[in-house]
């Protein structure tokens, strides 16, 4: 990241700009112009006393400055020699002592001249007593080492000297660029992110400064960019919060055209990290909660999985908490949905992949009490769901899933309730009858919905209703089967029609389709009879003249078409058109003679022999008009035979060829009794 290019610290050293105030037009105290400033120099340490000698001087004390004129010096008196001491002592005596106390003191005096002075001690230093030399030695001392505790010790050395002092200018000079250095010290300090130093720093050298809102003025500013700052990044933390990362990104770029260093740098990239995390992390919790509306126990698991791995540092931390929480209610609930449809063992596959961390241990008790008894009232008898619902009272309302265990309680408790309901409507349609049907249908859709015994019911109302459907229905259909066999088809058709719906409508809709056929065939058989005599008379044009007027949708249609081709190709003279075979009227003839007896063997031998004829014969269709007739006389036989056994008649409607007028009847007739020979009485429902 490039750092700011509007940020560039100046110099705010005497021996930079000499004589000069602060950059931006503010003055500080004492600021007019002046020459540099003289060096200050630890002050001289006081000299040492001379030898003695006949005329010496007493040192007075050191001046403040190097350039100060020193005291003019004072004439000791010579020693002379006592005379009391002569008298005493004698000459020599006396010049001994002479002698040894000038040499002695001429020692002393040597001995301070080859002294060297010591440094002040600036620590130690006691104001009431230092010397301004003294203070403004240590205050420079202080100042050179360049902090903003060392700066403001300087000032405090020597901002308590009189105006009057004379080393006051040079001290006032000082104060002014170690004020300055002060001031860009703050500023540093609000470039590297430490507002409230830089405050801090700026109103404790407000006093120095002629222009009082030098300072205020900086720190307005210094404030304003921080709140900007502060309001960008807001603003960047809402769009985060609500997923727009195009426009979290470009508020956070904002940063960087800010006048501050740590704002357009490590603030920036710390946000820009942020919200690269937090992108990251959405992403993830948005699979997540797809997964947890998808629902299912291995999405459920998948989400919590990823929702844990979220750090609790992390921006997406609550989020990832909330999605958790609707993760383990729903696990509970699909543990419970099993329950409820009996499936104990689906319940228990659940509550295994819970996992321990998230502290449905209490929650996981009770499923694991409720599948028990689920268990237990799986096996359907009322002693079975009493036992359950005494399982599951054991679960008090103390415990997280009460309110649950009440619900499979009243489960249990109608079912023993619909059981009683069942066993009732199972006894009443024993009898069979429609108004015994009615009655027990009537009894069992008292059972509600979502009951155990609901199910059952409904296949039991759904039997007892093709029952009795049967049963009002047989005699239409018995009624149009007895018109049809006597030849009366069309109120055949009209009788089978009052069927609309129930359990004979299919039969009867087929069994009409078939009439229709017949109906089709005897109407149109008369023309088809004729062309096949004119056809075996060998006139082949008028026979098929007369086949082209039955239309499309007659039954007879595809026979007629057929007899077309096979007369056209007789008509040709190509070597298909060739004499019939001598066995053709043998056969049909057989045929004839084996249908005379009348039983159901000899019309099936008949119609075996006659379908022997070959497609090309001039016998041909004769042949397929007496299987017609054939097959009619074996349906009308297999009626009769009914109302003995209906196996029998089945047979001998199944021996009915599929090209033949009748089949479709024949195929109606044994769909409805074979229906009737599969009607068993329904089971009774377990104790």
């Amino acid at each position: 990241m490039k750092s700011n290019p509007n940020y560039s610290p100046q110099s705010f050293s005497p021996q930079d700009q000499p004589g000069q105030g602060l950059n931006d037009g503010f003055h500080i105290i004492g600021s007019r112009p002046r020459p540099p400033l003289a060096r200050v120099v630890t002050p001289p340490p006081s000299p040492p006393p001379a030898p003695p000698t006949p005329q010496r001087v007493q040192p007075e004390a050191a001046p403040l400055l190097r350039n100060a004129p020193a005291p003019e010096p004072t004439l000791a008196p010579e020693p002379t020699p006592s005379p009391h001491l002569l008298k005493r002592w004698g000459w020599p005596i006396a010049v001994t002592v002479l002698v040894l106390s000038t040499s002695g003191l001429g020692l002393m005096g040597a001995a301070m001249l080859l002294k060297l002075p010591t440094a002040p001690n600036c620590p130690g230093i006691f104001l009431p007593t230092a010397s301004a030399s003294m203070r403004l030695y240590c205050a420079q001392l202080a100042a050179s080492k360049g902090t903003a505790e060392d700066l403001l010790e300087a000032v405090r050395l020597v901002q308590s000297l009189p105006p009057n002092h004379p080393l006051y200018p040079e001290i006032e000079r000082y104060l002014e660029v170690w004020a300055k250095d002060l001031l860009l010290l703050g500023e540093n300090k609000f470039q590297e992110g430490e507002l409230n130093e830089a405050i801090a720093l700026a109103r404790q050298i407000s006093h120095y400064f002629d222009n009082p809102t030098l300072i205020d003025e900086t720190i307005t500013r210094w404030q304003t960019l921080w709140d900007e700052a502060e309001t960008i990044i807001a603003e960047t933390l809402a769009l985060r919060s609500e997923g727009a990362w195009g426009q979290a990104f470009q508020s956070a770029a904002r940063l960087t055209r800010l006048d501050n260093r740590y704002f357009a740098t490590k603030r920036y990239d710390e946000l820009f990290a942020e919200l690269t995390l937090a992108q990251e992390e959405s992403k993830q919790l948005d699979e997540s909660f797809a997964q947890l509306e998808r629902g299912g126990l291995d999405n459920l698991l998948k989400a919590i999985a990823a929702a844990r791995q979220i750090p609790p540092t992390s921006s997406a931390y609550k989020e990832a908490q909330t999605l958790i929480n609707e993760a383990k209610k729903k696990l509970v609930a699909l543990a419970m949905e099993r329950l409820r449809k009996g499936n104990a063992s689906g319940a228990m596959d659940v509550v295994n992949q819970i996992p321990a961390a998230l502290g449905l241990n209490a929650e996981i008790r009770d499923l694991t009490t409720l599948a028990d008894a689920a268990t237990v009232a799986s096996f359907g008898t009322q002693v079975n769901y009493e036992d359950a619902i005494a399982t599951a009272q054991e679960i008090t309302t103390t415990r997280p899933l009460y309110r649950e265990a009440q619900e499979l309680i009243n489960l249990w408790r109608q079912a023993i309730e619909g059981g009683v309901r069942l066993d009732a409507a199972i006894a009443l349609a024993r009898e069979g009858s429609i108004r015994a049907l009615d009655a027990a249908i009537a009894q069992a859709r008292t059972i509600q919905p979502n009951t155990p015994r609901y199910v059952q019911a409904q296949n039991l109302i759904r039997d007892w209703s093709r029952q009795r459907d049967i049963l009002a229905d047989q005699p239409k259909l018995d009624e149009a089967n007895r018109l049809a066999d006597a030849g009366n088809l069309e109120a055949a058709i009209r009788q089978a029609q009052q069927i609309n719906n129930g359990g004979l409508s299919s039969q009867a809709q087929r069994q009409i389709q078939g009439w229709q056929r017949e109906l089709e065939a005897q109407e149109t058989q008369p023309q088809l009879d004729r062309a096949n005599a004119l056809a075996q008379q060998g006139r082949y044009g008028e026979a098929i003249a007369l086949l082209q007027e039955i239309p499309r949708n007659n039954r007879l249609y595809s026979e007629a078409q057929r007899r077309i081709r096979e007369w056209q190709q007789q008509q040709s003279p190509t070597p298909t058109n060739n004499p019939p075979s001598a066995s053709g009227p043998s056969l049909l003839e057989q045929a004839q003679q084996q249908a005379q007896a009348g039983t159901p063997e000899a019309l099936q031998r008949a119609i075996a022999q006659a379908q022997q004829i070959a497609r090309n014969s001039p016998q041909f269709g004769a042949a397929r008009q007496n299987i017609n007739q054939w097959s009619a006389q074996l349906l009308n036989l297999a009626r009769q035979r009914a109302s003995s056994s209906l196996s029998e008649a089945i047979a001998i409607a199944r021996s009915i060829p599929a090209d033949s007028a009748s089949y479709d009847a024949a195929q109606a007739q044994i769909a409805t009794w074979e229906a009737a020979l599969s009607t068993e009485p329904l089971p009774a429902i377990p104790e």
